[in-house]
This record gives structure tokens, C-alpha cells and sequence, in this order.
């Protein structure tokens, strides 16, 4: 079966906003979530993995809170997406905490499209499920066209 490859950008301070999301991805038929965990420190952050993930992946989902802008492995793989040039802008899907979306900038900046931003855990959950199920759509009979 071929899937749709979405890779998760997160910071470890987000690790349950990241779970709550590869849970919802990995439920779906057609979807797969791409997560490079990010461990106790700077030095388990393996460039190798990031590289290998982002050739497979199809969408790019970084999650940006005030904890992640400060992160700068966040930021690298947001610059490394961009420098790939192999994802299309419009399958770059950022979930943004609204407080952090004026703080933005770089390829992800409020000048961008965020159409998924979130206020607090709750809201965050309706927005993720709300870009996922819409993915879903997209994507779902993707494999009769582009096989993986």
C-alpha cells in the first residue's frame, strides 16, 4: 500500500501536541506520520534521519509555539523543507498558536496563509483534527495516481 508521507516538526516541550497528531494521522488509511523524535538534548538530534524522512515525505507539518520558535532544529527543518524544494508550498500545513504568529519570521511568517491556528490544548485538538480530516480528503485516492 503506498501512503502519503507527513513529516512532524516539533520541539521537545510539544511532544504531546506531536503524539496527539501522529495519532490522528496513523488512523487514517492513505496517511502516514514521518517523526524523528527529539530526545533529551541538542546532541540525539540526528541530521541523517531528518534528511532520509523529508526524501520520503509528501506534507510538512511543523508545530510552532512559542516553545518551538525558540528551537532551532525546528527551524532548520522548516529552512530545509524550503531548500529541498520537493514539497509543494501548499502542502506546507503549519499549526500555529495564535499568540506566536506575530512573533513569526522567515518561510513561515503571518504574511503566509496560517489557516490553522490554535489558542490552547482544546482548540489545538479541533484544529489538527480539522487539518487532518481535510488531508484525508485530498489524499484519498492518491494511490491510483502516485505510488510511494
Amino acid at each position: 500500500m503506498s501512503y502519503i508521507k507527513i513529516f512532524i516538526s516539533y520541539c521537545k516541550e510539544d511532544k504531546s501536541k506531536m503524539e496527539f497528531i501522529k495519532n490522528l494521522i496513523d488512523i487514517k488509511p492513505q496517511l502516514k506520520s514521518l517523526v524523528v523524535p527529539q530526545e533529551n538534548s541538542d546532541l540525539d538530534y540526528n541530521p541523517e534521519k531528518i534528511k532520509k524522512a523529508f526524501a520520503k515525505t509528501t506534507v510538512f507539518l511543523p508545530i510552532l509555539t512559542s516553545n518551538s520558535i525558540k528551537s532551532q532544529w525546528v527551524n532548520q527543518e522548516i529552512g530545509y523543507c524550503f531548500a529541498l524544494n520537493s514539497i509543494k508550498i501548499e502542502d506546507i500545513k503549519p499549526l500555529v498558536e495564535k499568540n506566536t504568529a506575530n512573533k513569526l519570521k522567515g518561510f513561515i511568517s503571518i504574511s503566509n496563509d496560517l489557516n490553522y491556528r490554535f489558542n490552547n490544548d482544546e482548540d489545538f485538538e479541533n484544529v489538527a483534527n480539522k487539518l487532518i480530516n481535510e488531508l484525508f480528503e485530498k489524499y484519498k485516492n492518491y494511490s491510483q495516481y502516485h505510488l510511494y
